[in-house]
């Protein structure tokens, strides 16, 4: 691995749960291995997913004005801005808020999966690197933090009365950040790696260079 901060290229061995690898020129982070192995990711993986399936079918928030109430939900939110000549804005909120965390629910849940039963399912290589790609991209806390904002504006105006969605959302992400505190990319390669096709595959991989 190659070091973040001073890019010493070093072979770092695998520690124990709970433990952590520092570099050992500079002494920065390397990686750590969370307690709970991969059980604890999954279930938590798995639960904020169920959340996020609650948050896309109920309303966010309901908004009462003179007596004609109007509900708005995750999708909703950035089909209302295409609809309003802001299209490329409404296309942009619905990847941040709807379609990356999906993906990134699904394709963790995919990879954690495979390597919790060991099984080489198709594509899982391919998957974990999306989602390392694609995680940035994330953006329902700031999704969040904007409708509460929306919220105390929009108190004096209107009756707004908080739905289930937005219960479901805000657990959702609380999960989908202790599933990640308890996963470290690195050991999640090293694992892929280990998994009997994956092996398979580099060691034909090796056999062939050493005879070109």
């Amino acid at each position: 691995m190659a070091c973040r901060e001073c890019d010493t290229l070093q072979r770092i061995p695998l520690v124990a749960p709970g433990n952590k690898v520092l570099c050992r020129e500079c002494g920065s982070f390397l990686y750590r291995h969370p307690k709970g192995g991969i059980d604890r990711p999954l279930a938590l993986m798995l639960g904020g997913l169920l959340l996020y399936l609650l948050a896309n079918a109920f309303p966010l928030i309901t908004l009462d004005i003179g007596g004609i109430s109007r509900d708005t939900t995750l999708a909703s939110t950035g089909w209302a801005l295409y609809q309003h000549d802001m299209k490329l804005l409404g296309i942009l909120v619905l990847a941040t808020t709807v379609v990356a965390p999906g993906i990134i629910f699904g394709g963790t849940l995919y990879v954690l999966t495979g390597l919790r039963w060991r099984k080489p399912l198709p594509g899982i290589r391919s998957t974990l690197l999306l989602l390392s790609h694609i995680h940035p991209w994330e953006m329902a806390d700031v999704f969040i933090i904007s409708v509460l904002v929306a919220l105390v504006k929009m108190s004096g105006m209107a009756e707004v009365i908080v739905g289930g969605g937005l219960y479901a959302l805000l657990g959702a992400i609380v999960l989908g950040i202790a599933a990640r505190a308890g996963m470290d990319i690195f050991l999640l390669w090293h694992m892929l790696e280990g998994l009997p096709a994956q092996r398979h595959a580099l060691e034909r991989g090796s056999d062939a260079g050493e005879a070109a």
